[in-house]
């Protein structure tokens, strides 16, 4: 017997397929998800406004009717009576058309029917309360469709109590107990029972009403249906493969990122090679200069020795021709070479101090040796040319031992001319043996004069045996010092062995290190395997076991493996930086103390060129001064030459006498003249070498501004490069605390989100591209800020070099000014001229050592903030290493760097246009203005006081001038005065007293020794003799001579001092011209720092760019969260209205079976059979239907366009999500395209 049921839903081959999803896909995928699926155009409609139950309250309200079960009148709970007694038990109306159970017509037809003859033959209503047309069930309760009427009184009784009194047997249809309704009664006064109204058939609209009860229920049968399917192809093999394709990927996609984790510490590795690489060049590149600035000296010192070398050769010819061409100046030639023995025991004890200062900057090298071989290869190199040097010396000394011998020849010639001249002149005496008595004092004077030669023979051969005993005294300290050589060039083999010695065990210790490293790396390789293998077999486990809890695990599993890679990325990051770090001290470190050794060797090195180079300057002035009295001593013995041999061919008559004395006189004329000439032109060299000096010098005082001037540009720069890195340190401190708050954030949001793996690992690869890009951009920084402070410490080298160089060039000429001025002895005057020069000098020297001090507080200065910046740069590193997962806390980091970035520039716009001092630690852009106007302003006062000075000097010029004319008067009247002696008394003629002033006035108009010699020549006269006036007359001529030296030097004073103050107004010149140059560099340097505020402006608006490509970002973000909360509430909403409509379906089935069930029983014990009722058609019902149906179609097609809005939201997201993957598969070929490049080039 069939049951009466709701119908099965339709599969798929009747045509009728209801899925999930708009097509086949959900049915043949067996990893459906909520997230990809396409969604239903179906959807369950609200609890507003539901139609059927306020009809229904709407009914029972009007009827009056309850829920309640319903009772016999007057009888109570606990009445027996029989409920099928009364008529009114059956049915009052024919059954609707379109029966729900057509099982049931035959009872229904039969109650109906007798129903209906029961009222016609009494008139009295006899319908039980159940069959009435009110009487429907509660919402508990579902009512059982009506019945179609059936004649059972067909065959009945004729009487009329028969109808009333007997209840006839009901006839039970062998196809309908299961479908007959319980009868009900009243339970209190038999008033609103199931059998008081006609309630059990359904009308028209709750046909409609539960049709579309059981659509609902169909559709949630089928959806169970789904996925009991879906259940079932999951337990088969196509699962458990998209599980492993699934376990697959993910294993792939970590051991791609183990792989770049490789990548990273090879790069790191690199990194470090790399840094050792450009820390080898740079020392090569210092040790090149060092050796290039050896080798200059080592060639500036052997040209000095060639032209020393020159001059001595020239001095050796001199000295030659002077022992062939002298014969009566035995003595001036043995003074000359007494002063040329004094010379060499100079230059020996001068070069005796040159090993000394060596031999203690050799003690100095070994006590700062280091350890460092670069360090060793340079004392080695200052080693060998002390070795060169000293060989230089040795020669000087065979030099000076050949010199010496050429003096002994010398000698030995001037005594064989000495024994030339003695024959020559008892020749000379036994020619005037006849003559007059002034030729025998002269004979007489001549033998004193080879007496007094033969003496200072005689002591000149004592001193050079004293040279010869101190020269082997030399030879033997030499052969000390040779061997002192040797022993430390031994020590220093012997500390070169060992430092190697330490470099190999370093190496070795670095090879077991990376050796051990390499271990650790396989076994780490091996662990993971392990580990994948593992997570492999739980996954399979997992998915065969069930599907969400296999989705769990799988997503703890991948979370716990990226925080696990993320852990060793970061332990490894800390490492690396570590000992990046490490190395970085070490080599700072090295770097600093082996600067310091440079430094000092330099500055060594340079003070011994600067004392050199003093000692060569006097030297070349004692070799002029030399060479001058030498062509002096040169013309005084020519002329005395000529004169004597004039005086020998005189005769004893007074006209020829007189005659031979104008002779002479014009001789002598015409030597003073000559002398004239010569001094003449050595104060003419003697101009031209100090103004090339005082030009020398004024250059290199310009150079020294323009070098301070770029150690000032330098600073600031550094300071620059300061504040850059104080903007990255907030940066950083910013970037770390916004890492922690993250690093909380998803450690509090990990168990809330459940993103798909595909997103996460999408997500992860453009963090490490980012990153990856952000390392590279690090590095590219890094590597030209290590280039930009390599140049800065070469350019800062080079200035501190040319500066001591400067420096001492300039302290050498200064001393050798000075040494002039003090060998001079001028007047008062000049005097106070030259001490407050001295205290100029003394104030410039003292500002010289100011900003020397300043310039190495600078260094320190730049040296200290190297070091931050290299530690900044790393902490750096780690920043851009680090990785985060919260978008939103990303937005507000940036936004507070935007902040931040603003404020700076707002700030260093305001220092630039106010130009307010700040305090020392604040930015030094600001603090250089100020200084600047000061510098101004001291220059412009400066120069004030410097045009002042020029005015003094210029009046203390011509006050000097006029001095020097007045002095000059003064002597010329002292000359005429002493010209203008009256003859004597014992004259011979008027003749020669004639001729006597007749000379007297050519004296008069030639010279001043001129008119001496007549004074002479007059006591001659009075004397008469030869012998006396030619002494007179030489006498004469020295004093002249004596004279004119004086007025010559202190002709050259005067030009000297002249010259001084010349050189000290272009020197304020020069400084004024320096304050104009500095002033506009000043401006130079605004204009430079409004370009850096552009620049950083553009880097803001990058920033900001960045910052809205961001937010676009966050922005499709927040889309694509709210399509996936719109799916989830959807697919939820779906699955509460599906577990829902299954409970409803299952009580209302398990209601109607026990109420179908006691319904049947109870007929079949009373025997009834329901009539038939008839089929009743309602065309309302029909109109009711088709409003419902529209109604139903509007708010459908409603809710279908607003699912059609998040559909395209959703397909929004789609496209953009693949036009993401395809970038990012383009960037990943092109890195690897680039990796296989670098691989095949390296």
């Amino acid at each position: 017997m069939p049951v009466p049921y709701i119908d099965t839903p339709r599969t798929e081959i009747d045509g009728n397929a209801t899925y999930l999803t708009n097509g086949l896909r959900s049915a043949y995928r067996g990893n459906l998800s909520a997230l990809d699926s396409i969604e239903n155009s179906f959807q369950t409609p609200s609890k507003d406004g539901d139609i059927i139950k306020t009809l229904e309250a709407r009914r029972h309200a009007t009827n009056g009717t309850t829920t309640q079960t319903p009772r016999v009148p007057g009888t109570g709970a606990r009445s027996s009576r029989n409920s099928l007694g009364d008529r009114r038990t059956l049915p009052a109306n024919a059954p609707p058309k379109g029966e729900f159970t057509p099982m049931m017509r035959s009872v229904t037809r039969n109650n109906y029917l007798r129903n209906m003859s029961a009222v016609r033959g009494s008139g009295v209503p006899k319908t039980p309360g159940y069959l009435k047309d009110g009487y429907r069930s509660n919402g508990n309760t579902p009512g059982l469709p009506a019945m179609d009427a059936t004649n059972i009184y067909e065959d009945g009784g004729t009487t009329s109590m028969a109808m009333d009194d007997i209840t006839p047997l009901p006839q039970v249809a062998s196809s309908s107990p299961n479908g007959t309704p319980l009868p009900s009664f009243s339970r209190k006064g038999g008033a609103g029972g199931v059998l008081d109204t006609d309630q059990n058939m359904l009308s028209l609209k709750e046909q409609e009403n539960a049709i579309n009860k059981l659509d609902k229920e169909n559709f949630g049968l089928k959806l169970k249906i789904h996925y009991l399917e879906e259940q079932l192809k999951k337990a088969g093999p196509g699962y458990n493969q998209a599980a492993l394709k699934e376990n697959t990927e993910l294993k792939v996609a970590r051991i791609t990122m183990q792989q770049e984790i490789s990548r990273y510490r090879k790069g790191l590795h690199q990194a470090e090679r790399d840094l050792e690489a450009y820390r080898l060049q740079l020392q090569e590149l210092r040790e090149k200069a060092k050796r290039r600035q050896a080798d200059e000296a080592i060639q500036r010192e052997m040209e000095y020795m060639r032209e020393e070398i020159a001059t001595r050769e020239a001095q050796v010819n001199n000295l030659q021709e002077e022992l062939r061409n002298v014969k009566d100046r035995d003595s001036d030639e043995v003074e000359r070479l007494r002063d040329e023995i004094v010379d060499l025991e100079t230059s020996l004890r001068e070069k005796e101090r040159i090993i000394d200062a060596k031999d203690e900057e050799i003690e100095t090298l070994k006590e700062d040796e280091g350890h460092d071989s670069n360090a060793v290869a340079e004392l080695e190199a200052e080693l060998e040319r002390a070795r060169q040097q000293l060989e230089e010396f040795q020669d000087d000394l065979e030099k000076a031992k050949a010199d010496a011998r050429e003096a002994n020849r010398n000698r030995e010639q001037a005594i064989e001319q000495k024994d030339k001249a003695e024959e020559n002149l008892r020749e000379l005496q036994d020619e005037m043996a006849n003559k007059s008595f002034s030729t025998k004092g002269l004979s007489r004077q001549l033998e004193e004069r080879a007496e007094d030669l033969e003496k200072e023979l005689a002591q000149l051969r004592d001193e050079y045996n004293d040279l010869k005993e101190d020269y082997s005294a030399k030879e033997r300290r030499e052969e000390m010092l040779e061997g002192q050589l040797e022993e430390v060039q031994q020590e220093r083999a012997a500390e070169l062995d060992s430092l190697r010695d330490k470099a190999d065990s370093a190496e070795k210790f670095l090879a077991e290190r990376d050796e051990a490293l390499g271990r650790l790396k396989e076994v780490l390789d091996d662990l993971d395997r392990k580990t994948d293998e593992k997570e492999l077999l739980q996954s399979r486990h997992h998915a065969l076991t069930d599907e969400s809890a296999s989705l769990q695990r799988e997503l703890a599993n991948a979370q716990s493996t990226i925080r696990r890679l993320e852990q060793e990325i970061e332990d490894e990051k800390q490492r690396g930086m570590d000992n990046n770090h490490d190395l970085r001290t070490q080599h700072r470190e090295e770097i600093e103390r082996l600067s310091e050794e440079i430094m000092s060797l330099h500055q060594e090195i340079e003070d011994k060129e600067g004392q050199f180079a003093l000692d060569q300057d006097r030297w070349e002035s004692a070799k002029r001064t030399l060479q001058s009295q030498k062509d002096r001593a040169e013309e005084q013995a020519a002329g005395f030459k000529r004169t004597i041999e004039k005086l020998q061919d005189v005769e004893l008559t007074v006209s020829g006498r007189a005659a031979k004395l104008q002779d002479v006189i014009d001789s002598e004329k015409d030597r003073h003249l000559q002398e004239e000439a010569v001094l003449s032109r050595q104060i003419k060299e003697l101009t031209d070498d100090i103004t090339s000096k005082r030009q020398i010098i004024s250059e290199q005082r310009s150079e020294i501004l323009t070098i301070r001037e770029e150690l000032r540009v330098s600073r600031r720069e550094e300071e620059i490069l300061k504040e850059k890195v104080q903007a990255l340190e907030d940066e950083i401190a910013i970037l770390r605390a916004s890492l922690q708050e993250e690093k909380e954030y998803s450690k509090a949001k990990a168990l809330q989100r459940v993103p798909s793996q595909e997103g996460q690992l999408q997500k992860v690869m453009n963090e490490r591209q980012n990153l990856r890009d952000q390392l590279a951009s690090a590095n590219v920084e890094l590597h030209n800020l290590r280039t930009s402070t390599a140049e800065a410490e070469a350019e800062r080298d080079l200035l501190q070099n040319e500066l001591n160089q400067i420096q001492s060039k300039s302290n050498g000429s200064n001393d050798f000014d000075h040494e002039k001025v003090e060998l001079r002895k001028t007047k008062l005057r000049l005097e106070n001229e030259l001490q407050r020069l001295k205290d100029e000098k003394a104030s410039l020297v003292s500002a010289r050592k100011s900003v020397e001090d300043a310039l190495n507080a600078e260094i320190e200065r730049s040296t200290a903030e190297e070091n931050r910046l290299s530690s900044e740069l790393v902490q750096l590193q780690d920043k851009l290493r680090a990785t985060s997962t919260a978008r939103d806390r990303e937005l507000t980091v940036a936004k507070s760097q935007v902040r931040q970035l603003e404020r700076r520039i707002s700030e260093l716009e305001a220092m630039a246009e106010h130009q307010q001092p700040v305090n020392a630690e604040g930015s030094s852009v600001a603090a250089d203005i100020p200084l600047l106007r000061q510098n101004l302003d001291d220059a412009r006062k400066r120069e004030k006081t410097l045009l002042e000075r020029e005015g003094e000097h210029k009046k203390s010029i011509r006050e000097l001038r006029n001095r020097i004319s007045e002095l000059e008067e003064a002597l010329h009247e002292a000359q005429m005065q002493k010209l203008n002696i009256p003859s004597p008394a014992r004259s011979t003629s008027d003749g020669l007293h004639e001729d006597l002033r007749t000379m007297r006035n050519r004296l008069k108009e030639a010279h001043k020794m001129v008119m001496e010699l007549k004074t002479k020549n007059r006591e001659l006269e009075r004397t008469a003799l030869k012998a006396e006036d030619r002494k007179d007359l030489h006498e004469l001529l020295k004093s002249s001579t004596l004279e004119a030296e004086s007025l010559a030097l202190k002709l050259s004073e005067k030009e000297l001092q002249v010259n001084d103050l010349k050189a000290s107004i272009r020197r304020i010149r020069e400084e004024r011209s320096m304050a104009i140059k500095k002033s506009d560099k000043a401006s130079q340097e605004c204009e430079a720092l409004q370009e850096r505020i552009d620049s950083l402006m553009e880097d803001v608006n990058a920033k900001t760019n960045r910052k809205n490509r961001h937010d676009k970002e966050i922005r499709g973000l927040g889309k694509e969260i709210v399509w996936l909360r719109t799916r989830l509430r959807r697919e939820e909403k779906f699955r509460r209205d599906l577990a829902w409509s299954k409970g409803l379906m299952e009580l209302g089935e398990r209601v109607r079976a026990a109420c179908n069930e006691a319904d049947l029983r109870m007929i079949a014990e009373l025997g009834i059979n329901a009539p038939e009722p008839k089929k009743v058609y309602d065309a309302r019902r029909k109109i009711r239907t088709a409003g419902l149906a529209v109604m139903a179609t509007v708010r459908m097609q409603r809710m279908s366009q607003e699912w059609t809005k998040a559909k395209k939201l959703g397909e929004s997201l789609r496209r953009a999500k693949n036009e993401l993957s395809m970038k990012r598969d383009s960037q990943r070929r092109r890195e690897g395209s680039l990796g296989l490049r670098e691989t095949t080039s390296s």
